[in-house]
């Protein structure tokens, strides 16, 4: 299941397992489309009928809305009849000849990813074992779509991280010649002025042209160099790490857990700026084969990690050889985050960093 690194695909191989293994009439997956917790049906095995596919469930509406928001397993014995629920969805239900029915959240570090359906179309009432067999499969989908999370904002992030360095590369070569050729075609039509030549039209056609030229380029270098907000942070370090591992010969690698929340420009820059001062530190003291930063949903707001294999031992936030993590721990806690820094067991250090999306508030350190 690690390997499918789609979300839909994850869900239907699940709903697979669940039709297989709890010997399920009918076997569905839900994705979650809005924050308020809405769902989709996207992956039905053992359907009679389209009627569940495409299938929207609101928050509280039908058995999966109400395990959607509680955050915990959900059953009836029969569907039409349950008082337990609302019936928002029996048309479906019925056109597919269903009465017991389960569903289980698909829940990873308190983030909802969906919702997973078991259905029989007799009345027999589900079994403590058949609860835990399905949220145990739930768990599992949630890794994978974790997975599946992470793999595609990678895949993201590297696409813009490849448009700014070709933007770069235009404006260094393309650009650069423009440049030339403009400063060429003024001096020849200062010339031909001089002359009172007709060769002073064409020249002055040519550099029109080429202020096109030039203004189009800019232009598009500008669009290619500029990430989205949303990715900007990761595009950024990214670019860091890169850096770093061209001027240190240190393998550096950036992962991205998974859709992370907005941050305004100032928390932003406040985890780039502390990503720096950790690598620097590594470059300086860590002696360090390797480093990785990773970005991750925490606590209503963004987490960072740059995490080294050296042999430096611990750098505190007082160590005057990390003088610029304390000065940076005051940063982020004016903007509301937390810093901190530790050895890692198998050798190396850990700088751990946390800042809040809009409107969250402070957890408590870890």
């Amino acid at each position: 299941m690690l390997s499918l690194l789609d979300g839909t695909a994850a869900l239907r191989r699940s709903a697979e397992i669940v039709h297989r293994e709890l010997g399920a009439d009918l076997a569905a997956g839900a994705h979650r489309i809005a924050e308020d917790d809405t769902m989709e049906v996207v992956a039905v095995v053992g359907g009679r009928t389209e009627a569940l596919n495409g299938l929207v469930v609101g928050p509280q509406e039908g058995l999966g809305g109400q395990a959607a928001v509680l955050r915990r397993t959900a059953a009836v014995a029969d569907y039409s009849l349950s008082r337990a629920i609302t019936h928002d969805f029996d048309h479906a239900v019925r056109a597919e000849g269903l009465h017991a029915v389960m569903a289980a959240p698909i829940v990873r570090a308190h983030r909802l990813y969906g919702l997973l359906y078991a259905a029989r179309r007799s009345a027999v009432a589900w079994t403590d074992a058949d609860r835990t067999a399905l949220l145990g499969l739930a768990r599992q989908t949630a890794v994978a779509m974790e997975v599946a999370d992470s793999a595609r904002e990678m895949a993201e992030v590297a696409v813009f991280s490849e448009r700014q360095r070709l933007a770069i590369r235009l404006h260094d070569s393309v650009g650069a010649t423009l440049f030339s050729l403009r400063v060429a075609l003024t001096s020849a039509r200062a010339a031909a002025d001089a002359q009172r030549g007709d060769m002073a039209e064409l020249l002055t056609d040519a550099l029109a042209l080429t202020e096109r030229a030039t203004s189009e380029l800019r232009s598009q270098t500008y669009s290619l160099h500029h990430a989205p907000e949303d990715k900007a942070l990761a595009v950024a370090l990214q670019g860091d790490c890169r850096d770093f591992s061209e001027r240190t010969g240190v393998a550096a690698e950036l992962v991205v857990l998974g859709d992370l929340p907005r941050l305004d420009a100032g928390r932003a820059d406040v985890l780039r700026r502390i990503a720096r001062e950790a690598l620097l530190n590594v470059e300086k003291h860590a002696g360090a084969h390797s480093v990785v930063v990773s970005l991750y949903i925490h606590s209503d707001g963004v987490g960072m990690a740059v995490a080294d294999d050296g042999t430096a031992g611990d750098i505190t936030l007082q160590d005057e050889r990390g003088m610029g993590l304390e000065v940076m721990a005051e940063s982020v806690e004016r903007v509301g985050g937390w810093l901190t820094c530790a050895g890692n067991d198998e050798g190396g250090g850990t700088v751990r960093a946390w800042v809040p999306a809009a409107r969250a508030f402070r957890p408590v350190e870890p």
